[in-house]
């Protein structure tokens, strides 16, 4: 075990456990307006179509704040020391973000601004070993938000608010739609852990719920406990043996009975299906 590891076996069961990962809203606080307009100053030419092109459907931006010289392009993370990363000259012009890491005080690797256009997901994805377990995490700030920007991870809504910071569990299957009218913007900034993020992680907690009612993963999970009561419904999917043809038939399906959700809804509870299936057989 880690000396991080041992550090954080400690830890009290505060905050949104998924999947035995903590995902908590530690206990820094900023105010978002000034940095918000920090952002919208900066020239649009930095802003770059996020590189996992096959995670989004191209309404997820990123923009870099620190880089590392090995990476192929400024908003890709590497694994090299905190001490690789230097800042680029778009945070020198954000006085209010540099100052927002600066009360964080955290040995500081990555850190980006993350957007995601309204209309717009980020499909469900895994960022393998980026987990306090591992000794590195990562944290966000969301400067633009709303009610209807629905993050998930492991099927868990995350209630992230405006001028909040999070620690998220990366490493767990997660996904975001954006059903807002406006950009979801976040400060998204990875460190390596230390005792200080350790602390706040110990003075973490679960966040304020947001709404369910208009939340797709929500409205899924209602009609597959429909279908598992109705005989015609289950019958009608259990004939369908194409994939594509299976989840365009439960959207459909879902829609006339009055459910709103996604394709993407269906896909993840298959992988759910199928993680849960492959795990029981690993000791």
């Amino acid at each position: 075990m880690t000396s991080a590891e041992s550090s954080l076996a400690e830890l009290p069961p505060r905050g949104l456990w998924v999947q035995g990962a903590q995902t908590a809203r530690l206990p820094w606080r900023f105010d978002t307006p000034a940095a918000l307009a920090e952002v919208n100053a900066l020239p649009a030419s930095l802003w770059r179509t996020h590189f996992n092109e096959g995670r989004h459907d191209g309404g997820w931006q990123a923009l870099a704040l620190r880089a590392a010289p090995e990476a192929p392009i400024d908003v890709v993370p590497v694994d090299v020391a905190a001490s690789r990363y230097a800042d680029t000259p778009a945070l020198d012009q954000c006085p209010t973000l540099r100052a927002m890491l600066d009360t964080m005080a955290l040995p500081w690797k990555s850190v980006r601004l993350m957007q995601l256009l309204p209309g717009c997901e980020i499909k469900e994805h895994t960022d393998a070993d980026l987990c306090v377990g591992r000794g590195e995490a990562r944290l966000h700030v969301p400067l633009q938000t709303g009610e209807r920007v629905f993050f998930h991870v492991d099927g868990e809504r995350i209630p992230l608010r405006a001028g909040e910071c999070w620690y998220v569990d990366v490493s767990r299957p997660h996904r975001v739609r954006n059903r807002g009218t406006l950009s979801r913007v976040h400060l998204v900034a990875d460190t390596s852990v230390d005792m200080r993020l350790v602390d706040a992680l110990r003075a973490s907690d679960c966040g304020d719920p947001l709404p369910d009612a208009d939340d797709p993963w929500r409205q899924f999970i209602q009609f597959r406990d429909l279908v598992g009561t109705n005989a015609d419904y289950a019958e009608r999917l259990s004939t369908i043996t194409n994939l594509a043809d299976f989840v365009r038939e439960s959207v459909h399906m879902g829609q006339a009975a009055g459910f709103q959700f996604d394709a993407s809804d269906v896909e993840s509870a298959m992988k759910a299906g199928r993680r849960a299936w492959t795990e029981q057989w690993v000791l």
